[in-house]
């Protein structure tokens, strides 16, 4: 059986939003109002999105895009995050070299 995240909806989706963009575990702490970048570490780790260099950009725009879709709500024309994203740049940026799997 699946763990229950101790986190709301709307924490989630904030990290998997930043995380699919790029931003680093600190960053998306900091937005997410988590208080360790390790707390974001572990949600990603349970995410469909964890090897994030492994998709590809043409993948995370996709997948980013598709994050965006489900979590608008019509009604209030807002996401349902509570306006955290209300300034949020839905598209990628290009992941850094620390960012990205070493081959060992």
């Amino acid at each position: 059986m699946p763990r229950k995240s101790k986190h709301s909806d709307a924490t989630l989706f904030i990290v998997y939003a930043m995380w699919l963009k790029g931003h680093t575990e600190a960053i998306t702490a900091r937005v997410a109002g988590l208080k360790t970048k390790k707390q974001v570490a572990g949600i990603i780790a349970r995410s469909p999105w964890k090897d994030r260099a492994g998709l590809g950009d043409v993948a995370r725009q996709d997948e980013l895009t598709k994050l965006r879709q489900i979590h608008y709500d019509a009604d209030a024309k807002q996401f349902r995050c509570g306006g955290r994203l209300r300034n949020f740049e839905w598209s990628i940026e290009p992941l850094c070299s620390d960012q990205r799997k070493r081959s060992r």
